[in-house]
Parts: structure tokens; sequence; C-alpha cells
């Protein structure tokens, strides 16, 4: 049975929407109007607000309120890494939604103590200095689909000095990474994870900081000391995208096998 929370959350996601009471970019009535309007407790409203959130459906702005987010498409996206037409490599969040892409304000390129999880990838101590690029990003006419941060190897940024303006030329810093410095052709690791966001990442992002993100750490390898040059994290909104791969076989499940006798019983497959 549902709660009185899960109602009322049911009952103004009916009223979302476009061509609806509460389109996008509206904000919903004032907790005190809800509760009026339901004849519930502040706590009841908090948490049928909280529900909505999670289903990216709005998001809380002090001083604002909560606001009504506007419909997204949730892509797949698949491990393939590709060249735009242009140069430059496209990695597979922007591959799974192909077409122009903006950024949402600028470029910012800063030196920074690193976040341990960057450094411990690097094989550095926490909190050593880098050179940061960070980027908001999506396809053009959608909200903010990816803040990405891509740290570059303190030798790296030391040696050489292009790699701190914001234009790096044709191809991109990657490319400097692999031509100028030596390290190409690079190949990649990525390691995926889920969390929730921080206020930054939210307000960045902008979403609800009660919907879940994925958070995904690509780390360039160089191929002439195959050590990592680049780590790049990037941070998505969980409703914006779902993630397919091809399994491989293992050694062990090579085939064609042998016929087991005698027949192995049936297995769940998870």
């Amino acid at each position: 049975m549902a709660t009185r929370s899960e109602e009322i959350a049911d009952h103004l996601a009916e009223r979302i929407g476009l061509e609806k009471e509460f389109p996008p970019d509206s904000t919903l009535p004032s907790y005190d109007d809800l509760e009026r309007e339901y004849e519930v407790s502040r706590l009841t409203v908090s948490r049928a607000i909280t529900l909505l959130a999670q289903r990216g459906l709005v998001r809380s702005v002090k001083k604002t309120g909560v606001i009504v987010l506007r419909p997204v498409q949730r892509r797949t996206v698949r491990e393939v890494v590709r060249r735009s037409p242009s140069g430059g490599y496209v990695f597979p969040v922007a591959a799974a939604a192909p077409g122009d892409w903006v950024l949402h304000g600028r470029l910012q390129v800063s030196r920074l103590p690193m976040p341990d999880e960057i450094a411990d990838l690097f094989g550095l101590e926490p909190g050593t200095e880098a050179l940061r690029r960070r980027r908001v990003s999506s396809p053009k006419g959608e909200p903010p689909l990816q803040l990405a941060d891509s740290w570059l190897h303190p030798e790296l940024a030391a040696s050489v000095p292009v790699l701190a303006e914001p234009d790096t030329g044709p191809g991109g810093y990657l490319d400097v990474v692999e031509h100028t410095a030596g390290h190409g052709p690079l190949s990649w690791e990525r390691i995926l994870d889920t969390g929730m966001p921080t206020a930054e990442e939210a307000k960045l992002l902008q979403v609800s900081r009660q919907l879940p993100v994925w958070r995904q750490y690509t780390v360039g390898i160089s191929a002439h000391t195959q050590r990592p040059v680049e780590v790049t994290a990037a941070v998505i909104p969980g409703d914006r995208a779902r993630y397919a791969s091809k399994l491989r076989r293992d050694g062990s499940a090579r085939w064609p096998v042998e016929p087991v006798t005698p027949a192995p019983q049936s297995l769940d497959v998870g």
C-alpha cells in the first residue's frame, strides 16, 4: 500500500510536463501551499518532493523553490572511441549522442591539488598539485549531460606548457599528449561507479542532489612509459545514460567444449 508521500508524489508527477499545470522550468507551489492543498505535514510534503527528485522530475534551488526539470533522453553508451571528422577523439558518452555538442559556461583550466582517487590512479601522493581541464557539456539544446575533469600528470603538464591553454589547437589536448609529448598511441582503461552528486556537481549539471549519478574514470596510458599520463573523471546524471558492452570469453570458457557427463544442473543466470 502506497504511503501518503508516495500518493502525493504520484499526483504531482501527473501535473508535471509539457502543456501541463507545471511545465519545465516552472516552480511547484511552496511547501506551505502544498501542506494546505494536501492537508498533510511538512515532513510528508518533503518526502514527496524527495521522491520526485529521485525520479529526475524536479530539483530544489535555494531562494528559488522546487524547479521542474526539462524532459531528457536516456541514451545507450557503448565502449567505443572514435575520431570526429574535424579531428579529436570522441569518447563513448558523446558518441552515444552524435551531433553538435556545446559547452555550458567556459572551459576552465586550473592548477589544483588532485582528489585522492585521482592521485591514486596516477600512483602519486594525495594532494599533489596537477593541471585540471574542466568542462560541462551536452548535445545542443539539452541541459548539461556531462561534467568532465581531465587531470594531467604533473610531469606532462610541466613539459608541455600549451596544455595549460584553453585552446590547444586542432585535435584537442589529447593530440598534444600523443604527438607533441610523444605518448601516442594512448590506450584507455575505464572505471565506472555510481553515487550521489556533491552540491557543486548538482549545481553544474542542474540536477537534484537526490538523483544518483554515474562516475566514470577514464585513464589514458602512455604507449611510451606504459603509465597513466591523463585521467578524466566524468559525472553524468543517472537518468541520462545506460551502459552496454560486449562480454568476452575467458580462456576457461572457450568453445567448442567436450560434452559434460553427467549433465550439470541448471544454474541461475546472473
